[in-house]
């Protein structure tokens, strides 16, 4: 689409380490598009351009079709990958050759005047099942193997959103997806367009129930059985999770009505220690002004008895 990311994503590719890439760019914006270097880093560029705007899916058909590698992977023009995502993915498929796919982990966020800042790191590991009601997978997180039945696979220009999601549930039928753990990639949070998939909307809403009814519709029997079965299994383990939830609630108000009570016969404590402090103090007042007393008694009876002897003198003196 021409975005001013672009040439950011394009210098991601320049960046990667992995042999004998083909970088396939495909105009989706139509007229006016500048013609691109004919190699990016070290890898060659093929330009496709058809004279026409595209939507994701074609654009994204436009791909598969011109693209003769073996392995296939998506990036869109604001999106990044790090260093090391490619080798690291076709490393993966060279070393399972029975999985369709592999992929890495994935940062969602934002540039900003500080950086890049992370909101969300999409680092699931695989779930056909969970496939089935939602897609975990960024476009740019996964490299396909395109062997066999894979090479069937295309992305339903029916679909406006989630074309990417419906490829996923393609290819999740023919093997496994392989997780490579660890960040490698970046979605940038764009405000400046993208699919929207993000979005709580009608038009999202409706392209969401449009992909689960297309699948519904392909399930076999035993397929909408497994649904079923997992449906069951995850509603009961909700239902567990809920009564345990509200038994944890109802102990945890017990607790804080037992600690406010406790709260309180500390207060009362507290007042009643203040109440015996203030009379120890009134008796320690006391006892210090009887001991002035009883000093100021002796000396009196000191200075009797100094008198008394004095007298006892001069009586003998006298006689």
């Amino acid at each position: 689409m021409n975005r001013p990311s672009l040439p950011a994503t394009l210098a991601s590719i320049a960046l990667q380490d992995a042999e004998a890439v083909e970088v396939v760019l495909v105009n989706a914006l139509g007229s006016g598009h500048p013609h691109p270097s004919p190699t990016v880093g070290a890898h060659a560029v093929r330009w496709v351009d058809t004279g026409r705007p595209l939507r994701r899916s074609a654009a994204a058909n436009a791909g598969l079709d011109a693209a003769a590698g073996e392995h296939i992977i998506f990036l869109d023009d604001d999106d990044v990958f790090l260093v090391g995502h490619l080798s690291r993915l076709h490393e993966a498929l060279r070393s399972s050759t029975e999985a369709v796919a592999a992929y890495a982990d994935v940062e969602f966020g934002q540039d900003s005047h500080e950086g890049w800042v992370a909101g969300h790191v999409f680092a699931a590991e695989f779930d056909a099942l969970r496939l089935r009601f939602e897609n975990f997978l960024p476009l740019h997180a996964v490299m396909v193997r395109r062997g066999g039945a894979a090479r069937e696979c295309r992305f339903d220009e029916t679909l406006d959103l989630f074309e990417d999601w419906d490829w996923w549930l393609q290819l999740s039928r023919l093997g496994n997806f392989i997780h490579v753990p660890g960040v490698s990639a970046r979605y940038r949070d764009s405000s400046a367009g993208g699919s929207g998939v993000f979005a709580d909307n009608a038009a999202t809403a409706s392209a969401r129930q449009q992909l689960l009814t297309k699948w519904l519709q392909r399930d076999t029997a035993g397929e909408r059985l497994h649904l079923l079965q997992a449906l069951q299994t995850e509603y009961r383990a909700a239902r567990q999770s809920a009564e345990q939830l509200a038994l944890a609630q109802r102990t945890e108000l017990d607790l804080r009505a037992m600690l406010q009570h406790r709260e309180r016969e500390i207060a009362e404590a507290l007042t009643q220690i203040d109440a015996l402090q203030a009379v120890l103090a009134a008796r320690d007042r006391e006892i210090a002004d009887f001991h002035r007393l009883a000093s100021d008694l002796r000396a009196i009876v000191a200075a009797r008895d100094e008198e008394i002897a004095n007298l006892h003198i001069a009586l003998r003196a006298f006689r």
